[in-house]
């Protein structure tokens, strides 16, 4: 046998360890998040009125969890569509806007440089979106990993039971989300 073929099986052999391995700890993890493949994983957030929220809090009813940035130009449309939604189903379903952008979340500044946000750039984004009455919170508890959210402007709604109901990353618009909330919200 060549230098060259020992030299690549052990690189194939050190590859196959490392995706076990990966698979494994991966397995882990999400097994540390709920206990069953739709259970949506508890948070602890700050909120802009910095007390603490957690999933726990909406036990019982609907909630939707809406995972965005201030800076975020096109977080602007899809508050016009989840208004519209709460709107439409009042006191049927909760709201959670969870902002991603934050130190604990993004560790700092993101790869294009944006700086994390602060209780200020929720407040004055949910101000200038008519969404100052809206339950917020910063990531202060990496929901976004435990969601595996990885796009601004996603969207979780969780049931009354506390399992995940749709998800969707990235702009879900109205119709989509009307549509999700419908099949849980209860009268």
């Amino acid at each position: 046998m060549s230098k060259f073929t020992i030299l690549k099986s052990k690189k194939v052999l050190v590859s196959i360890v490392i995706v076990v391995v990966a698979a494994i700890i991966g397995s882990v993890l999400v097994g540390s998040f709920s206990s069953s493949p739709n259970a949506a994983p508890n948070f602890k957030l700050r909120t802009i009125e910095v007390s603490q929220v957690s999933l726990s809090s909406f036990k019982g009813k609907p909630v939707i969890l809406w995972f965005m940035a201030a800076w975020c130009p096109t977080c602007v449309g899809q508050s016009d569509a989840i208004t519209k939604v709460k709107s439409e189903f009042g006191n049927k379903i909760d709201l959670l806007v969870i902002d991603m952008w934050t130190t604990q979340a993004i560790g700092g500044n993101s790869a294009d440089g944006k700086q994390s946000e602060t209780i200020i750039d929720l407040q004055d984004f949910l101000a200038k979106q008519g969404g100052s009455k809206w339950k917020a919170a910063l990531d202060t508890d990496k929901a976004v990993v435990k969601y595996g959210i990885l796009e601004v402007e996603s969207t979780v709604i969780v049931d009354k039971d506390g399992n995940i109901a749709f998800k969707n990353l990235g702009s879900t618009g109205y119709q989509p989300l009307k549509e999700a909330v419908s099949k849980i919200a209860t009268t």
